[in-house]
């Protein structure tokens, strides 16, 4: 199923960098958030679910957990226009809904800001589940 991941976190990617205006980095584990601003990390947790398959056992259901920390700063845009860290925050929770719950139908679990160690960088976290088919790869929403 790692290559579901990787066909979802591509897609997250590229449609967050292609409608943010505010040239997002998109990695999937954050090594070290004071390089880069804003950032987008994309952290998957799964596991098999014995509960979720098939009658006949053949086709089982892996519940994937989708765990994304937006990090933003105060930027400087243009002609010294100050854009405030909520602003780019908002705008990249929005794409981010916009792919996994309208376009992924995934569900929403965790959506709330995070403390974070540096008090000038502000971190939401998101989190989306879903279960994924081990045969066909199909997503359905739970």
């Amino acid at each position: 199923m790692i290559d579901k991941y990787d066909e979802i976190f591509n897609a997250y990617k590229e449609y967050m960098e292609t409608n943010s205006k505010y040239n997002v980095k998109v990695v999937k584990y954050n090594t070290n958030t004071s390089t880069y601003f804003p950032l987008v990390t994309c952290v998957l947790n799964n596991n098999i679910d014995t509960d979720y398959c098939t009658i006949d056992m053949i086709e089982r259901y892996e519940a994937f957990y989708f765990t994304i920390n937006i990090y933003t700063k105060d930027k400087t845009k243009g002609a010294n226009i100050q854009v405030a860290s909520q602003v780019i925050n908002d705008e990249l929770s929005a794409l981010t809904q916009k792919f996994f719950g309208e376009k992924l139908n995934m569900k929403k679990t965790l959506n709330q800001p995070t403390p974070n160690l540096d008090i000038s960088v502000l971190r939401k976290t998101i989190q989306y589940q879903c279960l994924i088919g081990s045969a066909r790869g199909n997503i359905i929403r739970r």
